[in-house]
């Protein structure tokens, strides 16, 4: 047998959101993926990947380069400040959160290069090539935010990828801007590992649904970037995963638990009459809302949360009320006093007026539920050299992830997720 005479490669693109069926049962939502079908012909492939708890997305990035859950890698939510009433509220953009080895840390150790563009919780990574997913909260559309995101970049580039994205910059989608940005930096600066976060799906999926034309739409278009990507990659070398880090289940209803936390008096108002933090820190992800104490409660406190805890189950919105000692057993937010699960059809904004139930106006697509829900089953598929073709890998876990493409790399597999296995691609 011809030995390899190169390390291996590995291109890793995220499609935020992306449900399996889609590429499982591609005729029942009339979707056009030959790229994607392409992979799964000649690879191996999962009929569902188990997220984390919240499935939402920086958490679930967190576990695809570190193989831990939140409770151990760091990053519990989206969110990084635990404030409901604050108007412009920070993301988990960086780096410094994530607690465990990451992917990047392992290829640094080794002396490889490594590249990533728009990857959540990268912003300061130790990455040779890296663009991160990190904008102004106060600018109304983060996606086109490429003045933070410069300056969060390696150093000089943002102004070399622009050379080539200018003619396209103000009229290209967001994933077609990723493709072309993961092509340039491909070829030129050639790294080992190459980590690129697709997010048009996701975005037209929360607003118009799961499975709406739009966002199957988007689905096609990420697609032809993958296609593209793939083209470029040299197959003797390289191995290609396309992956998800959550599903998506429609929704017509929307909660809004502040409103009733502030009736309950778990919410100030200032001086001004707008609502101020008090005891109460809270997270809304859709599917989920965590609350926090920031101060020892009072008995008072604890029977207004109480109060309203069970105001919001009367509503029909909440599934589950998720204590500490289950969010302990998902290995989710250790801080958290309790997580609402919210129930089929519903999700939860951080609205903090107006009624507390309502039809939706915004969103007609969420995940953030807790991962055992039906549909929220995130995807993966992995082609390249040494992966069997049309390989069935059934349900895995989004943990075993990480050590899975560190044997694809030839990395040590024991520094990511030492309690889970890499999945035999074989």
């Amino acid at each position: 047998m011809k030995q390899r005479t190169r390390s291996p490669r590995l291109v890793v693109l995220s499609v935020d959101g992306m449900r399996p069926d889609f590429y499982r049962r591609p005729r029942d939502y009339g979707l056009k993926i030959p790229n994607i079908l392409g992979l799964v012909e000649s690879g191996a492939s999962a009929d569902a990947v188990e997220s984390v708890s919240p499935t939402t997305t920086y958490p679930a990035h967190a576990t695809i380069v570190t193989g831990m859950a939140p409770s151990a890698h760091g990053i519990y939510s989206h969110l990084a400040s635990l404030d409901p009433t604050e108007q412009a509220r920070p993301w988990c953009w960086f780096s410094r959160a994530i607690r465990v080895p990451t992917l990047w840390d392992l290829m640094h150790a080794t002396g490889r290069k490594t590249a990533a563009i728009s990857w959540p919780v990268s912003a300061g990574a130790n990455i040779d090539c890296n663009i991160p997913e990190i904008w102004d909260p106060s600018v109304p559309d983060p996606l086109r935010d490429f003045e933070t995101a410069a300056k969060h970049s390696t150093r000089g580039l943002f102004g070399e990828v622009l050379k080539t994205l200018e003619p396209i910059l103000h009229s290209a989608t967001p994933d077609r801007l990723r493709g072309e940005t993961a092509l340039h930096l491909w070829n030129r600066h050639h790294p080992g590992l190459l980590l690129v976060h697709f997010v048009d799906y996701d975005h037209k999926a929360h607003q118009f649904g799961p499975t709406s034309p739009k966002a199957l739409a988007a689905v096609e278009k990420v697609d032809e970037e993958i296609g593209r990507i793939r083209e470029s990659a040299d197959t003797r070398d390289t191995s290609i995963v396309v992956l998800s880090d959550h599903g998506f289940v429609p929704v017509e209803k929307e909660a809004a638990p502040l409103v009733i936390l502030a009736e309950e008096g778990l919410l100030n108002r200032d001086a001004t009459g707008r609502f101020a933090l008090k005891r109460l820190g809270a997270i809304h992800a859709g599917g989920s809302f965590a609350v926090y104490w920031l101060e020892e409660p009072s008995a008072q406190d604890r029977r207004a949360l109480e109060k309203a805890v069970e105001r919001l189950r009367r509503t029909g919105a909440v599934g589950e009320v998720v204590d500490g000692a289950r969010l302990e057993d998902l290995e989710a937010d250790p801080d958290a006093e309790l997580m609402l699960d919210a129930a089929p059809g519903f999700y939860f904004s951080g609205r903090l007026d107006g009624p507390a139930i309502c039809s939706t106006t915004k969103d007609r697509g969420t995940h953030g539920q807790l991962p055992t829900r039906e549909g929220l089953e995130a995807a993966l598929i992995a082609a390249g050299p040494g992966i069997g073709a049309r390989k069935n890998l059934g349900r895995v876990s989004l943990r075993q992830i990480a050590p899975t493409l560190a044997r694809l790399l030839e990395l040590p597999t024991n520094i990511l997720a030492p309690k889970e296995n890499p999945i035999d691609l074989s």
